[in-house]
């Protein structure tokens, strides 16, 4: 055997993660998505940088790579290759997007936090000893081959070193519905986006920035309240009749005749299923509880079958002794409590008299409740989905994802507390986008919370699927890996990815007959 010169040896035993990265060299590791990668980490001391995936057909799925330089550099480039397997199967590079983390300044914890995901753009800046994480989006197409695909992350620097993080994508026999298992309500309004993107309230410009919005929020799953455009125009059934929308808000009129005209065009369009009335929000006073139910009465004197949501967190303050379910029940017929507010038991009474029971989080609860604060552990935005198939719940509100109003923030790239008055530290409640415009994109910057709602919503497919094929009681044990409560879950990624593998192999080895 020929001699190996020490440098040569050094290089061998960091790739097999047995010795410590020599601090002069550049360091390139990978972690799961719901792991928040902060800019001053040591990288793991194990860590083949082999970046590995599983989705279903039709799944959106990601991780992340790691740079952290020896020295101050650029990253000139970053490039995909096409993704294939050992029979000639291939996903081409334009199913995989690449993002870069970016990161907010959170004062209460004078700390910056991973959340904005802006297209990756090159040549980028990276600081000596700085994290900078690369974020790697596949989009499994729906006519994909299941089977195991290979591929590379190509890396060049501005110091002429080239990375190569291999990829590998294991592509399930089993398909994500177009249709989502369970409904979503996620606010989109407010004049943020006219604001932050410089375009005119009543103009063209904002009404197609407002359609991107739309999209960005579909294509991941989520329900916005309203469409881009007036329900009654031509426009309208792009919209409604979109098979991946699970719900929207039917405008609400104190007049009977325009309810009834707006019922019946909606019905007679087959999009009356997906809609309901939100006209009351968190009632607490007994004048709200009165108008509830006026509006309730008018509702159903048009229709009884009509859907009406009005979310609530506590009882009512005028008699604490009475109950949300003793003051509405046989008005409204979608339960939506605060998850910190949610009685199973009777929930459950509801759901069984034919009603549905959704929740919602706002700027409460906190921890040790699951929320889409921007200082919670990544696990947090997602296992509220495993929570909600535990306990049988049909549906997820949550009041905005672009609240940046000028009273509480100028812009979230600079100030992500968006409810000052109610919590200065609470940090991207209602916000779960960026605007564009600062990092050249006409439309909306997603981030590391959207996209992990995202895999959460997927997560519940996977359940759903699992449940089809081994039943309930095996389902909650799977959940209970994760979580005992609504107050107990894991915070480690890992285990969540485990459990979630385990259910992705037993549906690929059993596929659901449909």
């Amino acid at each position: 055997m020929g001699y190996l010169q020490p440098s040569i040896i050094a290089a061998l035993l960091l790739a097999t993660g047995m010795v410590a990265a020599n601090p002069e060299e550049h360091v390139v590791w990978t972690a799961p998505s719901a792991q928040k990668v902060f800019r001053d980490e040591p990288p793991p001391s194990e860590n083949k940088p082999v970046l590995r995936l599983s989705a279903a057909r039709g799944e959106r799925e990601a991780a992340q790579v790691v740079i952290r330089p020896a020295s101050d550099v650029q990253l000139v480039s970053a490039r995909v290759t096409d993704l294939r397997t050992s029979d000639g199967q291939w996903l081409g590079a334009h199913t995989v997007t690449l993002y870069s983390v970016a990161y907010i300044r959170l004062p209460a914890h004078n700390r910056d936090y991973p959340d904005p995901l802006p297209p990756l753009q090159t040549p980028q800046s990276l600081k000596a000893n700085q994290n900078q994480p690369l974020w790697v989006s596949i989009e499994v197409p729906r006519d994909a081959v299941p089977g195991l695909y290979r591929g590379s992350l190509e890396l060049r620097l501005s110091d002429n070193r080239r990375m190569t993080v291999p990829i590998e994508l294991r592509v399930w026999s089993f398909e994500m519905p177009v249709t989502p298992s369970t409904r979503t309500a996620f606010g989109l309004w407010g004049d943020g986006i006219a604001r932050l993107h410089g375009a005119s309230p009543d103009g063209l410009a904002y009404r197609r920035l407002l359609a991107r919005y739309w999209e960005h929020l579909v294509s991941r799953r989520i329900s916005p309240y309203s469409i881009p455009v007036d329900i009654f125009s031509r426009q309208a059934g792009r919209y409604l009749g979109d098979p991946r929308l699970t719900s929207f808000v039917i405008p609400y009129s104190d007049s009977e005749e325009e309810l009834r005209r707006t019922v019946e065009h909606l019905r007679r369009n087959g999009w009356l299923e997906k809609g309901y009335f939100y006209v009351v929000d968190e009632p607490i006073t007994r004048e709200q509880y009165d108008r509830l139910i006026e509006v309730c009465s008018r509702i159903k004197r048009v229709d009884p079958s009509l859907k009406i949501v009005s979310p609530y967190y506590r009882n009512p303050d005028f008699d604490r002794e009475k109950t949300p379910f003793d003051l509405l029940t046989g008005h409204i017929n979608i339960w939506c409590p605060n998850t910190a507010f949610f009685h199973p038991l009777a929930i459950r009474k509801r759901q069984e008299a034919g009603e549905e029971a959704w929740w919602y989080v706002c700027c409460g609860p906190g921890k040790p409740f699951a929320n889409f604060f921007v200082d919670m552990d990544g696990v947090a935005h997602r296992i509220l989905f495993w929570q909600q198939k535990m306990f049988g719940v049909q549906g997820l509100l949550y009041w905005n994802t672009v609240w940046w109003h000028p009273a509480s923030t100028q812009d979230p790239w600079d100030d992500i507390a968006t409810v000052k008055d109610i919590n200065p530290n609470v940090y991207g409640d209602g916000s779960l986008m960026y605007p564009g415009k600062r990092v050249g994109v006409d439309g909306p910057v997603t981030s590391i919370r959207l996209e992990l709602i995202c895999d959460g919503l997927e997560d519940y497919e996977y359940l759903n699927l699992y449940e089809k094929r081994f039943g309930h009681e095996e389902t909650l044990k799977l959940i209970k890996e994760l979580t005992q409560s609504l107050t107990e879950f894991v915070a480690h990624p890992q285990r969540l990815e485990s459990v979630r593998e385990r259910i992705a192999t037993a549906l690929d080895a059993k596929p659901i007959r449909r």
